[in-house]
């Protein structure tokens, strides 16, 4: 049963009280001595109860008796004022990193059981979640570093209780998970009874199911980091080379890029998420960037793709003095000619309203380019020159005091500019930081 449990094994174990996190932490004081294990017992008061206290009380009355560290963590305030599993979840694995920095253990071991993993598996099923959430609950996982263990997971709530039962071993009742208020409930109380009349050997058929499930995920995995190594480059995706893939691949690729990036909120998305960015890349438009939930994009630049936080624009205007520091660069007033490039303006003061001003983009920007006829729109000229979405906010624009776009440094200018020729009595240089230490290697 505790084959997951080695000799000197270093053990925090969660114990709420309940029949099952007893009966493991009984198991393991059995063991204690013959594999010489260090056991610490980790017990979470949620404060949702009046028997909490009354749960709190057992517990360390049991581990005094049996001379075994105990570690209590009482939960006094929840955030949004009441209680809530995602952020008692959160909790719990902040106490337990706690005390395994403090005691230098090994890893927590939990009580779930087989009942708890058919529990899983029918809800993961009836509310439509991914292949790799039906896996149900692991005997091995690592969240935040910390490995988890579930020794108890072939083993049925019935031999639980009997066991607890026949040896006289204490235990209390959390009678609110009998409540039919939640999904899980009703279908502890309602269809596993049933499926167990109906199929002999329950629990382990939907073990063998859940580890065959996770053992073709593992494969899936394995492949995924693969193909992620042949069309990633730095945070850029080939875009070429994932549209080559077949639809199941993309799909899959998606959801494990995806999971690294949402992490705790991959519940956000959904198939239609997945399949929406797939037809997006596959019928990429340049001037389009598909928004995703939590204010994620998929950003395609050239040939490549990428999907990160969408900025919050911050926006500036800066009056142009000699000298100014900007994010990506520094803009210097100079005394006479020295390129003909984006990245130098020449300008006479006669053709424009000073003082000068260096801005972010606004939406509805024109600027009468240079040679060109007419105005364009300052969107469209940065997604000519292939300006990531997620930049063209923050790219730096010189106007002047009645708004007039001269010049988007280091791209392109306006009619404004004039040539070495020609009488100018306002010079400006643009250096970029990358380009600046490029020149100095």
């Amino acid at each position: 049963m505790l084959d997951l449990i080695n000799e000197n094994d270093k053990i925090i174990v969660a114990t709420s009280g309940g029949p099952d996190s007893m009966y493991l932490l009984t198991e393991l004081i059995n063991e204690q001595k013959t594999k010489n294990l260090s056991l610490l017992v980790a017990h979470v008061n949620h404060g949702t109860r009046k028997e909490c206290d009354e749960e709190e009380k057992f517990v360390k009355e049991f581990c005094l008796k049996n001379n075994i560290i105990c570690e209590i963590y009482k939960i006094n305030k929840y955030q949004k004022g009441h209680f809530t599993e995602e952020e008692a979840r959160k909790i719990r694995i902040e106490f337990f990193t706690t005390l395994i920095n403090k005691y230098h253990y090994d890893y927590v071991v939990t009580a779930h059981h087989a009942d708890d993993l058919i529990e899983t598996i029918l809800m993961k099923i009836i509310r439509g979640s991914t292949l790799d959430s039906i896996v149900g609950i692991k005997n091995i996982q690592k969240i935040n570093n910390i490995v988890f263990k579930r020794p108890l997971l072939s083993i049925s709530k019935d031999k639980i209780i009997n066991e607890l039962n026949k040896k006289h071993i204490p235990y209390k009742i959390d009678y609110t998970n009998y409540e039919e208020n939640h999904l899980r409930n009703r279908i502890r109380k309602n269809i596993v009874p049933l499926l167990k009349e109906e199929v002999n050997n329950l629990n382990m058929k939907f073990l063998k199911f859940s580890k065959e499930l996770n053992d073709l995920m593992e494969y899936l995995k394995y492949n995924l980091d693969i193909i992620d190594k042949e069309l990633r480059k730095d945070d850029f995706i080939d875009l070429k080379k994932f549209n080559n893939l077949d639809y199941f691949l993309k799909k899959e690729y998606l959801k494990y890029k995806l999971k690294e990036i949402y992490q705790n909120n991959i519940n956000k998305l959904n198939s239609k998420t997945y399949d929406k960015i797939i037809n997006y890349l596959n019928n990429f438009k340049k001037k389009n960037t598909l928004l995703l939930p939590l204010s994620y994009i998929v950003e395609v630049n050239k040939n490549h793709f990428r999907i990160i936080k969408n900025k919050t624009i911050n926006n500036y205007c800066w009056e142009c003095l000699d000298k100014l520091e900007l994010k990506e660069g520094i803009l210097i007033k100079k005394d006479c000619f020295s390129e003909k490039s984006n990245y130098e303006i020449h300008l006479n003061s006669n053709d424009l309203k000073l003082p000068l001003y260096i801005t972010n983009r606004k939406d509805g920007m024109k600027m009468k380019v240079k040679n060109l006829n007419g105005s364009k729109k300052v969107k469209d000229i940065l997604i000519d020159e292939h300006v990531l979405p997620s930049k063209k906010d923050e790219i730096p624009i010189m106007i002047d005091s009645n708004g007039e776009v001269l010049w988007i440094l280091g791209l392109k200018k306006s009619k404004y500019d004039l040539d070495n020729y020609e009488k100018c009595d306002i010079i400006y240089k643009y250096e970029r930081k990358e380009l600046k230490n490029e020149k100095n290697k």
